[in-house]
């Protein structure tokens, strides 16, 4: 027992009851009222009728008490899901049963002590602060008040807006009258000017922040405390109330019980709402997320962060009519993630696509057209035939037999011969000899019966092809390949590289000369490294190297956003997701890498300006035989490591050193009449220290310091 609870007394030394008297006793006693047993038997009545209504005024408190208590605590009247509150146009919903708890454990991680830093986070990051303290110094409190569930949903309120749903579960608290009659009483003593009003016959009070002109709308709804800056939101969950649809929703129900109780939170994706969502950051629509979005109903995910990471994992649902090809993808499944073994080091986004096989995907689309599209699989079917008859082939046993099933695209940072990102599309084979062969029997179909001219260059041990194939790609991937449609394209190990230019291709393979590849990038090996290697579809980002090409992508309000957080951005350099297709679902599993990061100053290079040209590693000559444009670009364009580029007519334009894919060294541009334009150096591809510049004539112009 607790020594600090006071103990019961001690029942006193009860006598045992004397045996009932006989008649003739109890008759003798009753002839005679002032007898003393007949005075102690009034005593005794007297004294039992005063414990019996003590007895009874206790029993009746007692009654009352646990009437209180079980109307308050126990009694389930007026009791709704939480979920029932949501408005049908949230896009994204997170979900804690432990919010003091979870928010606790997520406040000291280094992935929140970064992410407050953001620009567009300081106010959210002062009012979480203010939130945190209050949180830390009320322990003993909210240890009494118990679990609350705790629900916020983001909804798009405007075309340039967003704003959030707080759901709180109070439980029986929402039961004390007094707590919503002294909430008017409490918000105005925030000094905030607290006004009234009733929406579908529940009270909305409205707190006006004075300073700073936005007001706070707040409403008890049976068991919940809903909270929004927007008062439609609010409304909304009033009205959802009676005709609740998100809760459900049986795709809802399903994606919930797959992640209860799972992680620091949950979230719950639905994928109606998902396009106009993101369509404030990038400006507009995109037809990918279009159609996956079509296609997915919700997805239930949990949250979890540690100090070098956060991580999402979960499921989503697909619809039955969902988007032939993902219906396709899904249905196919997975294969073995390989190409990270042969992509350059440069690689800022890849995307890895994967199923057990080709000629099964192209099956499974070709049902879904059937069934959900009547006259895209007569269009596949007429566009098969034509090509098919066209060139005298067959399309699976020529084009998708050799593959195994493993494709990878990449987009890389520029490389040596321009300032735009690179593409490569890179197919396995499931045996390069058949790869080649089937490859060879298209260049000599397409040759026979097109003016078209197959090109074919041997630059060191590869051997360079050109030719058009349009309407192969698209035909069995859609709109994905489209910028392969007239390939550049070579062998290296079990793959078969397809290039949008010729310099993105002569970049890769330089890179991997140089072994200068994604393989070892440390970063990509530590997120690699907790992802499955078989999947559907795994995508990653190198945000250093993407941060560029993204910020093309986006809205001038996005893109400014970006570059105002582009510090905190760089804090988690590298993002993975990975979807692997189960039938009519799919597991995801998402990943960002934190690294904590330290702007480094621009340092400007100091130089002599009396500096004398030294002897490139490899003599340049200032004139060329005249030759073919691919034949001149592959042949000439490197030697050693110094990367050459040519005027028209042959004189050489310019000569840089190179190393890992990259400008490092010295550099020169001259003019046609081959004399002396621009000296300088570069520095892991971009200009470093003096560099001048000369006239037609030979004579110094200016200088230039970067």
């Amino acid at each position: 027992m607790d020594e600090n609870l006071t103990p019961f007394p001690e029942e006193p030394n009860v006598k045992p009851f004397k045996e009932t008297p006989s008649p003739t006793e109890k008759a003798a006693s009753i002839s005679d009222p002032n007898s003393a047993e007949n005075r102690k038997e009034k005593k005794k009545n007297y004294s039992r009728f005063i414990r019996r209504g003590i007895l009874g005024l206790v029993v009746l408190v007692l009654i009352y008490l646990s009437y209180s208590v079980a109307d308050l605590f126990i009694s389930p009247d007026r009791h709704i899901r939480q979920i029932y509150l949501v408005p049908e146009d949230a896009a994204f919903i997170i979900r804690s049963s432990e919010p003091v708890k979870d928010w606790r454990a997520f406040s000291e991680s280094a992935p929140w002590q970064a992410l407050k830093q953001a620009q567009s986070f300081d106010e959210v990051a002062q009012n979480v602060g203010t939130l945190d303290s209050l949180i830390r110094s009320n322990q003993t409190l909210l240890s009494l008040v118990g679990k609350r569930d705790l629900l916020i949903s983001l909804h798009k309120i405007s075309s340039k807006d967003w704003d959030a749903l707080i759901l709180i579960d109070l439980q029986k608290v929402s039961k004390l009258e007094t707590l919503k009659e002294q909430m008017e009483t409490v918000l105005k003593m925030t000094g905030s000017q607290v006004t009234q009003r009733t929406h579908n016959q529940i009270p909305i009070l409205e707190m006006r922040d004075a300073q700073t002109r936005e007001t706070l709308y707040m409403a008890f709804i049976d068991n919940h405390l809903a909270a929004s800056y927007t008062s439609r939101l609010v409304e909304g969950a009033i009205d959802e109330r009676d005709n609740p649809r998100i809760g459900r929703s049986e795709a809802f129900i399903e994606a919930e019980k797959l992640v209860s109780d799972k992680g620091l939170c949950r979230l719950y994706v639905n994928y109606a709402y998902v396009p106009q969502f993101l369509a404030l950051y990038l400006g507009g629509s995109n037809e990918y997320i279009d159609m996956f979005s079509r296609s997915m109903d919700f997805a239930g995910l949990w949250f979890d962060s540690k100090q070098d990471r956060m991580e999402v994992k979960g499921h989503t649902l697909c619809k039955e009519e969902a988007d032939p090809y993902v219906t396709a993808l899904l249905q196919s499944g997975k294969h073995r993630i390989k190409a990270h073994e042969i992509l350059s080091a440069r690689t800022a986004f890849y995307t890895n696509i994967g199923f057990s096989n080709p000629t099964t995907f192209v099956e499974e689309l070709e049902k879904a057209l059937s069934i959900h599209d009547e006259a895209a699989y007569n269009d596949f079917k007429s566009t098969q035939k034509k090509l098919e008859g066209y060139f005298g082939i067959s399309l699976e046993k020529n084009f998708l037999s050799w593959m195994s099933g493993e494709f990878a695209l990449s987009q890389s940072e520029p490389g040596l011969l321009g300032q735009e990102p690179e593409r490569i599309l890179a197919i396995r084979a499931r045996n390069i000899r058949d790869a080649r062969k089937n490859m060879e029997l298209l260049e000599k179909r397409i040759k026979n019966r097109t003016p078209i001219k197959v090109k074919k260059v041997e630059y060191k041990k590869y051997e360079i092809n050109y030719l058009e194939m349009k309407g192969f790609f698209r035909l069995f991937f859609g709109k994905l390949f489209d910028s392969f449609e007239k390939p550049y394209y070579t062998y290296l190990g079990d793959y078969v590289i397809f290039s949008n230019t010729p310099s993105a291709l002569l970049s890769f393979l330089e890179d991997y000369e140089q072994k200068n590849l994604l393989k070892n990038d440390p970063g990509f090996r530590k997120s690699f490294k907790q992802m499955d290697n078989n999947s559907t579809l795994f995508v990653y980002a190198d945000i250093h190297k993407f941060f560029p090409q993204l910020q093309q992508i986006m809205d001038a309000s996005t893109r400014a956003d970006l570059q105002a957080n582009r510090d905190v951005l760089y804090s988690f350099p590298y993002w993975c997701m990975q979807i692997t297709g189960e039938k009519q679902a799919a597991s995801l599993h998402y990943l960002m890498e934190h690294q904590p990061y330290t702007p480094q100053p621009e340092v400007t290079a100091a130089t002599d300006p009396n500096e004398e040209d030294d002897a490139m590693k490899e003599d340049a000559a200032t004139e060329k035989e005249l030759m073919n444009e691919l034949k001149r670009f592959y042949v000439e364009k490197f030697e050693g490591n110094v990367l050459r580029d040519f005027y028209e007519e042959g004189a050489l334009k310019s000569e840089s050193e190179v190393k890992n894919g990259k400008r490092n060294g010295r550099h020169r541009e001259y003019y046609e009449n081959g004399k002396l334009k621009v000296r300088g150096k570069y520095s892991n591809n971009r200009p470093k220290g003096t560099w001048k510049y000369y006239t037609e004539e030979g004579k110094f112009n200016r200088k230039e310091k970067f």
